[in-house]
C-alpha cells in the first residue's frame, strides 16, 4: 500500500511539471511589447515620411495644422511663430536631401555611443534615435530625434550651437 502510495505521488509530482512545462512556462516567456522597438519604429516612420513627402509640400507648411497634417509623429505642444515655421521647414528640406539615396539605419542611444565611442548626446527627457548614414559610414547628428513614452516625437536636433558647441534640439 506504501509503494502505491509512493506512485501516486511521483504521479502527481510528474504532473504537476508537466503542468508548468505546457502553461506556465509558455506564459513566462511572452514579454511586454518592446518599448524601444516601438519607439524605433516612430523615427522609422518618420525619416520615411520625409523622404517620400514631395519638396513643394513641405514648402506649403505655413501652420501647426500643416505640421501636423505632413507627420502626426510629431507631438506639437505649442504655437510656432511664421519665422520658426521657416526654420523648420528650411531644416526639413536639409534633412532630406541629405538623406535622399542613402542607406541608413536607426540608432538608439546605447548603438550611437558605441559607434561614437562614448561621444553620444543623452536627452533630458524622452529617448533619442540618431541616424547611421550606412553609405557614409557616419551619424548624422542633425537629423536626431527624442521619442516620449506616448511614441510621439518631442523634440528634432537643430544644428550645432552655442560656446561650447553643442547639439542643440527644439522642443515641439
Amino acid at each position: 500500500m506504501e509503494e502505491k502510495l509512493q506512485q501516486v505521488k511521483e504521479m502527481v509530482a510528474n504532473m504537476k511539471q508537466l503542468f508548468f512545462l505546457i502553461l506556465v512556462l509558455p506564459l513566462l516567456a511572452m514579454t511586454p511589447p518592446n518599448k524601444e522597438a516601438k519607439q524605433r519604429k516612430v523615427v522609422e516612420e518618420y525619416v520615411h515620411t520625409l523622404l517620400n513627402t514631395d519638396d513643394e509640400v513641405i514648402q506649403r507648411i505655413s501652420n501647426n495644422e500643416d505640421i501636423q497634417n505632413i507627420t502626426p509623429l510629431l507631438k506639437i505642444t505649442r504655437t510656432y511663430t511664421k519665422d520658426e515655421i521657416n526654420n523648420a521647414i528650411n531644416f526639413l528640406l536639409y534633412v532630406k536631401r541629405t538623406l535622399k539615396g542613402h542607406k541608413y539605419k536607426i540608432l538608439n542611444f546605447k548603438e550611437a555611443n558605441e559607434k561614437l565611442n562614448g561621444e553620444a548626446i543623452a536627452p533630458d527627457r524622452g529617448n533619442i534615435y540618431y541616424i547611421y548614414d550606412i553609405d557614409k559610414k557616419d551619424i548624422y547628428f542633425e537629423a536626431s530625434v527624442i521619442v516620449d513614452d506616448d511614441y510621439k516625437i518631442i523634440s528634432i536636433a537643430i544644428g550645432i550651437c552655442g560656446q561650447p558647441q553643442r547639439l542643440c534640439f527644439l522642443y515641439l
